[in-house]
């Protein structure tokens, strides 16, 4: 067989993405089960992330190099070395870990999903050719297509003519390489429950790896080598340069590993600590610190995937944050007269909002490449943040041959954030463009219950205020059928789970019926550059606190994407409005805008909403949107 067997395929490029969300994944997992704090957590592995990434790049060129490699617009080299990633990864580990109010173990934490990772991306290498072997004539070789690393290598060394369909069989240096670290992830799961002090687990895992790699350098081609790859000849045997350094160090870490573990008096076993309490603020500090270096890097210096890695772990630390400041800013009555918003200004929450007001706009400022000005884009990755704060009264009163006397108003205050993933599957020509995606958004509904009787002033008294959890996840998919200055449309069908809102209370009681499941419905007609009508339910972050039915007339301004202004009536939507002999009223419409407003030479955009009845009902949103790739 000779690999790859699809020609021109990029084979590297997803698993070198699948291997790096695994090491994310793998790490919050062992953060989880460690339990260490999510917040301080997630920042450290977005920070030692960006840093393995950075680092299996910067080692495989000399220091002089580095300026030019990262700050330059030359085209991307694509050498790299697990060595320099991780080392730099545990670097970023020991200078953070302190600041962040971590305990040691998180060194620990590091091990496994580093080599779970590298088994997944030797899937990727086996099948380009990076990483190949020496030639062989043993049955275990692999050949290779023309045009691949190996052919290449082969040709330029006279091996090969240029006519050649294929290389030489090679050495499955990838294969060894996969099965090492399958090998040393086993020794890991199966000693996890060993009592071994702080460092072990990484220094065994260190030690196993650098040994491991310098048996396999015997049998890798220096061509494909990047860390010194150079060739000399030493006690009748073949050396790589890379062995002198690989072969004391994985002994060392493993005479440390023994000295550790062998301790009877070592103190600090690798079980959680507690941790001091560090500032918020902290957090941020460090995500603003790694968007200024992003910023500073070439548009080249991060591939696609290495971008959506590192700034879909800052979105998610700056959505975290967010959220956590909306929950700790929750503190008022619901139900008194004072506003949430002045109250939320004015509360201790006030030191928290600068720093994620400037975290938020370092992420705006710093997402390089211009959005496609007037086109959907196939293969073009789409990532939204937003949050939301709305206010709704319902009342329920008796209905039937009389008038209702007595009333309960129940006022809803929503606060929820969140974000949503699309991707654009085909290009908008000839044929429909069609997305896929998902949201999801959580926050909390606190509720202020009054009971009225409408020949009593005073009323009947207040009931204490209530409050409960907002969650929801929202597949969708999308068709849209738009030619440039012609008459098109779009369909949007998905589905809304979670809890999405409190409905239809009893009368005289505060129990409330959850809706769990609800439609994910939009529609649009007319010559989108001009003039549109839109007609959307539960779409979003509407989908949560009231269920938001919209219906209004847009315009893309001159553009099919990218940007748009819409207006029009929206009103929340009860499913069912009666129980009994109790009616429901819901708010009636009431008046919404919104509007897409392109951040200029950026892929980011913001989408501001407003909507009210101008007294006591209203919903404020602001999403921003970056788009990542596209072909």
């Amino acid at each position: 067989m000779t690999l790859p067997d699809t020609h021109g395929h990029d084979f590297y490029t997803p698993f070198y993405l699948l291997a790096t969300l695994t090491n994310v994944a793998l790490l919050l997992w062992e953060g989880w089960r460690r339990g260490f704090p999510l917040r301080p957590w997630l920042t450290l592995v977005a920070a030692s992330s960006l840093a393995l990434i950075l680092g299996s790049k910067l080692i495989t060129h000399p220091v002089g190099e580095w300026n030019a490699l990262l700050c330059s617009d030359a085209p991307a080299d694509s050498a790299r070395s697990i060595l320099g990633g991780s080392l730099a990864a545990v670097l970023s580990v020991l200078a953070l870990r302190r600041w962040l109010g971590l305990p040691w173990a998180v060194l620990d934490a590091l091990a496994l999903p580093l080599c779970a990772a590298l088994v997944v991306q030797c899937v990727g290498c086996v099948l380009t050719g990076c990483c190949f072997g020496l030639p062989t004539t043993g049955a275990w070789g692999l050949t290779y297509a023309a045009g691949t690393h190996p052919w290449a290598m082969q040709v330029q060394a006279g091996l090969l003519p240029a006519t050649a369909a294929h290389s030489l069989p090679v050495a499955p240096t990838q294969v060894l390489a996969m099965l090492l670290c399958a090998a040393v992830a086993g020794v890991l799961l199966a000693t996890r429950h060993k009592r071994w002090p702080v460092g072990a687990w990484l220094l065994l895992q260190t030690g196993l790896l650098l040994l491991g790699r310098f048996a396999q350098a015997f049998w890798r081609d220096p061509a494909s080598e990047p860390v010194a790859g150079n060739v000399f000849i030493w006690l009748g045997t073949r050396w790589l340069g890379l062995q002198l350094w690989l072969l004391p160090l994985g002994l060392l870490a493993m005479g440390v590993w023994v000295w550790r573990v062998g301790r009877v008096d070592s103190p600090a076993l690798s079980q959680p600590h507690d941790a001091p309490l560090v500032p918020a603020s902290r957090y941020l500090l460090v995500m603003v610190g790694m968007l200024g270096l992003t910023a500073g890097l070439s548009a080249t210096a991060l591939t696609p995937p290495e971008t959506v890695a590192v700034k879909g772990l800052l979105l998610a630390v700056l959505a975290l944050e967010a959220g956590h400041l909306l929950a700790a800013g929750s503190t008022r009555v619901v139900g008194e007269s004072t506003s949430w918003s002045l109250n939320f200004l004015s509360s201790v929450t006030l030191p928290r909002l600068l720093p994620v007001s400037l975290a938020a706009a370092v992420f705006v400022l710093t997402s390089q490449g211009p959005a496609p000005a007037d086109s959907t884009v196939a293969g073009r990755l789409t990532l939204s943040l937003d949050a939301q704060q709305s206010s709704y009264t319902d009342i329920v009163g008796t209905s039937g041959c009389g008038t209702s006397t007595d009333v309960t108003e129940y006022e809803h205050r929503a606060r929820v954030a969140g974000g949503e993933a699309r991707y654009d599957l085909a290009h908008a020509g000839p044929g429909p463009t069609v997305s896929v995606g998902v949201g999801a958004w959580a926050g909390k509904d606190e509720l202020a219950i009054t009971q009225v009787n409408r020949y009593v002033p005073t009323g009947l008294g207040q009931l204490p205020s209530t409050s409960f959890p907002l969650y929801a996840i929202s597949p969708f998919a999308e068709v849209n059928f738009a030619k440039p200055h012609r008459f098109g449309g779009g369909l949007r069908l998905g589905l809304n789970m979670g809890k999405l809102g409190y409905r239809l209370p009893t009368y005289y009681d505060t129990t409330l019926t959850t809706l769990r499941v609800g439609p994910q419905f939009a529609w649009w007609l007319g010559w989108r550059e001009k003039v549109y009508w839109q007609s959307d339910l539960g779409l979003g972050s509407n989908c949560l606190g009231h269920y938001l039915a919209r219906a209004g007339i847009g315009s893309g301004l001159g553009r099919r994407t990218g940007r748009f202004v819409l207006a029009g009536i929206a009103m929340p939507v009860g499913i069912g409005t009666s129980i009994g002999n109790n009616q429901t009223e819901l708010p009636g419409p009431m008046g919404f805008v919104s509007a897409q407003v392109p951040l200029p030479h950026t892929a980011i955009s913001f989408e501001p909403s407003l909507l009210s009845d101008f007294k006591s009902n209203y919903q404020v949103n602001l999403r921003v949107n970056w788009q990542v790739g596209g072909r």
